[in-house]
């Protein structure tokens, strides 16, 4: 299971894994408007998403990995954004044979950034440069620091079940996806042989440097470098 709060990585990770031949991984199967799979694999229904899903969870849960997992693969799983289903979460200290994998982003500016511009947009990912990539935001310093800490927060007390948690796990910041030797390195949490065909389709939807999506860097900059966060400002990758 792919854990994370949103913009930290976690779809480009779902669909790097599910680019391995031996790595079933489906998208947020708790979201809550929607039974999230893969491309365009998506039940926004009142039979599934309440009767099938939310009225029975954990049985939802356990129905996943028994029901939908094609034959012939090694790992199944998928993405659950921190903020969904709290049964299933709850569901998963009794089956400590899920593995999971924690997804966060230290650079916070850069995460609010992203979510702020994606939700405007309703462009989630995509697969091709285009204009999209260069459009500015509108924000204030404060609205992002109220989004900035709501995710520290989330990310800490995580953290901290984690330690705990009877789970094999692994953790891993944003900027370790994109660093070389990644793939072996996942691919060995997994217990599998990389794959040279291992590639994520996504394209990155913001200027690397994190000041330059703002309409207004100034503002933006001046915040948090009083705050003490400058390099939040600089590239990211």
């Amino acid at each position: 299971m792919i854990v994370g709060l949103p913009r930290s990585g976690s779809t480009y990770l779902m669909t790097l894994l599910g680019s391995h031949p031996a790595v079933y991984c489906s998208g947020e199967q708790y979201n809550p408007y929607a039974i999230v799979g893969i491309g365009e694999e998506r039940d926004d229904s009142f039979e599934g998403v309440v009767r099938q899903r939310d009225a029975d969870p954990v049985g939802f849960l356990d129905r996943f990995y028994a029901e939908r997992v094609p034959p012939g693969v090694t790992w199944a799983g998928f993405k659950f954004m921190l903020g969904h289903n709290i049964a299933a979460f709850r569901a998963l200290a009794e089956r400590p044979d899920i593995r999971i994998i924690y997804v966060w982003r230290e650079n916070r500016l850069a995460q609010v950034a992203s979510l702020i511009k994606a939700t405007r947009t309703r462009r989630w990912a995509q697969q091709k440069p285009d204009a999209h990539i260069a459009r500015r935001i509108a924000a204030k310093p404060r609205q992002i620091s109220h989004r900035w800490h709501e995710f520290e927060m989330t990310d800490y007390l995580f953290q901290h079940w984690l330690a705990q948690a009877p789970h094999r796990s692994i953790t891993l910041e944003y900027r370790e996806l994109f660093a070389p030797g990644f793939r072996e390195r996942i691919c060995d949490f997994l217990g599998i042989a990389p794959d040279r065909r291992m590639k994520s389709p996504l394209v990155k939807q913001g200027s690397n440097t994190i000041a330059d999506r703002f309409e207004d860097p100034r503002a933006i900059s001046t915040y948090f470098r009083e705050i003490g966060h400058a390099r939040w400002l600089e590239d990211e990758l």
